[in-house]
């Protein structure tokens, strides 16, 4: 803060501008604790998102040895997302992509020819990988959530830690200086009314 001037307006304005802080810091630690409450739970669900994903993976390993065998159709495209439609909402104030939906290629398998375990594989695996995207954009969430939540925090701290103190402590020194020209005036006034008065006498003797 630059140096406060000694004079009661630049105390009015300093007095004013605190007041504006104390009522703007509650809607900023407001924003914080939604912030934090959101940080918490996309943890918590990206977590558990994380762990069943994990599990449903380790369920499917076995299709790995049958993966090599050749079929008359293209599974590795046939499970690629060709859509991934994703919108925006706002979550504790802050815009977070979602996602809507997961297209996959629209074909339709043969009759013959088919190993038996690609019908039960299929939409298993098609529903991996729109899980896999999903907990992608709850990560992109959470990316986000976080970066606001250390915006509000940084705000918070600049209100608390520097810019109400640093006021606050303007408004003082210049309440002792207004308070010290105050006492230096009446010293002044009874001085000079002392010198009247010794010369008012002198004129009369």
């Amino acid at each position: 803060m630059d140096k406060p001037k000694l004079n009661k307006s630049e105390l009015t304005r300093l007095r004013r501008q605190i007041k504006m802080y104390n009522q703007f810091l509650p809607v900023l630690k407001l924003k914080k604790e939604r912030l934090q409450a959101e940080h918490l739970r996309l943890k918590r669900e990206l977590a558990e998102r994380r762990e069943s994903f994990a599990k449903k993976r380790e369920a499917v390993r076995g299709l790995e040895s049958l993966l090599p065998e050749p079929l008359p159709i293209d599974l590795p495209a046939m499970i690629r997302a060709v859509e991934i439609r994703v919108e925006e909402k706002v979550i504790a104030g802050v815009k977070v992509p979602v996602l809507e939906e997961v297209g996959f290629a629209d074909v339709e398998l043969p009759r013959f020819g088919l190993p038996p375990w690609v019908n039960r594989a299929l939409p298993l695996l098609r529903a991996m990988v729109a899980e896999y995207k999903e907990l992608e954009v709850l990560a992109l969430q959470a990316e986000c959530i976080n970066h606001e939540l250390r915006k509000a925090t940084q705000k918070v701290n600049l209100f608390e830690k520097v810019l109400i103190p640093d006021t606050k402590e303007a408004v003082r020194r210049i309440e002792i200086a207004l308070g010290d020209q105050q006492v230096a005036a009446v010293c002044r006034g009874k001085i000079a009314k002392t010198k009247q008065q010794r010369a008012a006498r002198e004129a009369v003797s």
